[in-house]
């Protein structure tokens, strides 16, 4: 079976992942806003790699994290440093 390539030529193995509606609407309403000004709708799993990419790019601390909310925070704590 063939694994699939995405626009840039890349392998890509598929993930399923959970979740809410209202992070499925987020998602979806940046993909219709890029769309609807001007550009191309753009993927939910697209923007979801390209925020994972740039995720990359910052020095996040997991360790000890102990819940989504803490793990939320050290996130936002990356972003600051990152300025």
């Amino acid at each position: 079976m063939a694994k699939k390539v995405n626009n840039t030529g890349l392998k890509m193995k598929t993930t399923t992942i959970g979740l809410t509606k209202k992070h499925a609407c987020y998602l979806e309403g940046l993909s219709k806003s890029s769309r609807f000004s001007g550009g191309r709708k753009i993927s939910r799993t697209a923007i979801i790699r390209a925020l994972l990419l740039a995720c990359k790019d910052f020095e996040i601390d997991v360790s000890g994290v102990k819940s989504e909310q803490e793990l939320y925070e050290r996130v936002l704590s990356a972003f600051d440093r990152h300025k």
